[in-house]
């Protein structure tokens, strides 16, 4: 019986078979830098990463666009 995560194209081990140097090369790819340690899991350097990171900012929704271009005035 197939799970919905069983269909995921996500592999949990693709990043730790993943060489060290494309590894590196795509965190500096994120973050703009190379990592200043490497942790035993890159898993858990991922999620130090997105933990760190800031939730990007609620944009209110536009009230024309809301409004379906239609015009009240």
């Amino acid at each position: 019986m197939q799970t919905p995560g069983d269909a995921s194209p996500f592999k949990p081990d693709a990043v730790a078979r993943m060489p060290e140097a494309v590894f590196i090369e795509r965190w500096r790819l994120l973050t703009g830098e190379p990592p200043a340690i490497l942790l035993c899991s890159r898993r858990a350097m991922l999620a130090l990463l997105v933990e760190s990171a800031p939730a990007a900012p609620f944009a209110p929704p536009d009230s024309a666009w809301d409004a379906g271009g239609r015009d009240d005035g």
